[in-house]
């Protein structure tokens, strides 16, 4: 069953693949650590394998599932990752995405260890803030349980990034698993600046007045607001709720 994915999803495997050794070059990720899914059909998910480093990962590794979470496909010696369920919980519930990467930059996992792991929520520079929107802090959860899909469902509507504690980050992406890695190293370059300030004295953060005005420079980009269509107006609402 699945033997013609390779031969159906080429192009896709590939991107996949080159995706998670860059994700691993670029030391997100240590040892086995991370995974990262790309659904190019209705119910056909790649997927990463288990058991592998992401810089060692060439296509020929590449898994695929279907969306009840059985194994169409998986190279001799290979099975999909342990966290599938954390990523087909989050497929389910977000039909517009079509990758998902999870990975342990050390600065956001940082973050995610500290008790000051809602600075990664707050606006502090442009570009994050129209691209990706804040970061929705998960509670922890043990990896590789049905918990942990269910720890991300108060958040999964009305954000693409989650910073969960004491474990890493998952992205939601809708352009693919290149797009994703990109977004990765704006969050974690975006921590490095506000790890900076704070040994400065302080983030400076934007004003809800400065967030506003993002929503215009989102509309003339022709970018989508984050979270599930329609789930949001304003990025100020998602920044400053209840304000």
């Amino acid at each position: 069953m699945g033997n013609d994915i390779p031969e159906r999803f080429e192009k896709e495997i590939e991107e996949l693949a080159c995706a998670a050794r860059r994700l691993g070059d670029l030391g997100y990720v240590s040892s086995h650590g991370g995974n990262i899914s790309f659904r190019v059909a209705d119910d056909v998910v790649l997927i990463t394998p288990t058991k592998l480093p992401k810089q060692h990962l060439c296509a020929g590794d590449v898994c695929a599932v279907d969306m009840g979470g059985n194994t169409l496909y998986a190279p001799e010696g290979r099975k999909p990752t342990g966290e599938t369920p954390m990523h087909l919980g989050l497929f389910y519930r977000r039909p517009d995405a079509d990758a998902l990467l999870h990975a342990h930059p050390p600065v956001l996992t940082g973050f995610a260890c500290s008790p000051k792991a809602d600075l990664a929520a707050r606006p502090v520079l442009p570009e994050p803030c129209i691209e990706l929107g804040p970061v929705a802090v998960v509670d922890y959860a043990e990896p590789l349980t049905e918990d942990l899909a269910r720890a991300f469902e108060p958040h999964v509507e009305r954000h693409d990034v989650f910073l969960m504690r004491n474990h890493g980050v998952m992205l939601i992406s809708r352009e693919g698993p290149a797009r994703a890695l990109d977004f990765l190293v704006m969050l974690e370059k975006q921590a490095i600046s506000i790890l900076v300030a704070e040994l400065l004295g302080g983030v400076r953060e934007l004003t809800r007045s400065d967030v506003e005005a993002l929503d215009r420079t989102l509309k003339t980009r022709e970018l989508p607001f984050p979270g599930a269509p329609g789930a949001i107006a304003s990025l100020a609402d998602l920044f400053f709720p209840g304000q």
